[in-house]
């Protein structure tokens, strides 16, 4: 396992990892090892803690969007991308947390599993966004969305769709063998089914 291990970092060590672009340039002469990668939005299958997780961990995340790779792979909405927690390190004393991770297969939905390249671009959440607010009812005004009279409350809707989890980074890089280094500022990093990755992918070589 260790020797394969060795074998794909030197192979993926002579291959360029291109990041994912709107209207990417075709390769220029001589750069047949340049791999464009793709981006592929997927939701964290299993609950990730600092507090509780350790380096050698499993980790995988499910795609939401039908994409395809560059080599020409249909990646199925419902696919699971699998790795492994590298390295993690709680809060201590109201510190930030941070976690490095590592994607390296692909599960295609119904079809093989394949090893890839993946870089995590960015991290959101799809939790119905909650500004904190107590309810204030001098704010009710009778017609609104979410007007209920019966119990004097004006619901304001809920925003689902994916928004910036506060205190909560990614970084990372094709250049690096792992995929990206989550930090929480001032807590522990804990991330759900609703935490939502944006991940550059590409068949590795």
């Amino acid at each position: 396992m260790l020797k394969q291990t060795a074998s794909l970092a030197l192979l993926l060590a002579s291959v360029s990892f291109v990041a994912a672009a709107q209207n990417p340039a075709p390769p220029a002469e001589g750069s047949s090892h340049v791999i464009m990668m793709v981006n592929l939005i997927a939701n964290i299958e299993k609950t990730i803690d600092s507090k509780k997780a350790k380096a050698g961990d499993p980790v995988a995340a499910k795609t939401v969007a039908a994409t395809k790779l560059s080599d020409g792979t249909d990646v199925p909405s419902g696919s699971i991308l699998t790795g492994h927690i590298d390295n993690v390190t709680p809060s201590e004393n109201k510190g930030d947390s941070t976690l490095t991770v590592t994607f390296d297969k692909l599960q295609i939905k119904n079809g093989k599993e394949i090893p890839v390249k993946a870089t995590v671009v960015s991290v959101a959440s799809t939790a119905p966004a909650d500004d904190g607010k107590a309810y204030d009812p001098s704010s009710y005004r009778p017609g609104m969305l979410g007007d209920n009279k019966a119990n004097g409350q004006n619901n304001q809707p809920q925003s689902t769709g994916p928004h910036p989890v506060e205190g909560l980074s990614v970084a990372g890089s094709p250049k690096e063998p792992t995929s990206g280094t989550f930090t929480q500022e001032k807590k522990n990093l804990h991330m759900t089914s609703s935490t939502q990755l944006v991940v550059s992918v590409a068949a590795a070589p």
